[in-house]
């Protein structure tokens, strides 16, 4: 089975993963951002963006070229896989909103390439929660991105609006709000989605 999670930061991808992978039958792999294993357009962009190296619209770029390689190599997965977030769509919500020229239109272009998963969630939690996750977070968990939902929530929920439109007009994703506790029900509410998963 490939299943698929999206979401912007502390909206509980990570947890509802490692539940899955502890919980539900079968042996899981989880794949972060990159659809193939070893991208190293994609570890590149992300060490780039990590350690600030370049602007901004450059390592959109990178990304894009790392798509595009994840495009050209992909082979669909064999088992288990869960999708922790995809290039394209953090891409394109990020870029919207940034009004990056050119780049939104191309990576639009991509959209119908893009394979599809056999089923697709969003998820979503309000802005007491994420502030209430964020606080609970350590130090060395942080990078400069997680803080934007506190300092720019403007720009991070208008990112939010552009990444559950883009995944549930072309991914059919279904939209799970996690505002509140994780804890083991949240399994439970992915698994009535997925009668497979067992």
């Amino acid at each position: 089975m490939y299943i698929h999670f999206e979401g912007l930061d502390l909206a509980g991808k990570s947890t509802v993963c490692q539940h899955i992978c502890q919980h539900a039958q079968g042996k899981w792999q989880v794949r972060r951002n990159a659809l193939t294993i070893n991208n190293s357009i994609y570890e590149l962009a992300d060490r780039m963006r990590r350690e600030k190296m370049g602007n901004e619209e450059t390592i959109g770029w990178l990304y894009y070229a790392a798509l595009l390689f994840d495009l050209e190599q992909f082979e669909q997965p064999v088992g288990n896989i869960i999708q922790d977030s995809t290039i394209l769509l953090r891409s394109l919500a990020f870029h919207k909103v940034r009004g990056t020229s050119g780049l939104v239109e191309r990576l639009e272009a991509l959209l119908d390439q893009h394979p599809r998963f056999d089923r697709s969630f969003v998820l979503v939690a309000n802005h007491q929660t994420r502030i209430e996750r964020l606080a609970k977070r350590h130090a060395w968990e942080l990078g400069p991105e997680d803080f934007l939902v506190r300092d720019d929530p403007k720009r991070f929920y208008a990112m939010e609006h552009h990444l559950v439109d883009y995944a549930t007009r072309h991914f059919d994703a279904i939209v799970l709000d996690t505002s509140g506790e994780l804890d083991f029900s949240w399994l439970e509410k992915v698994v009535q989605h997925l009668p497979n998963l067992g």
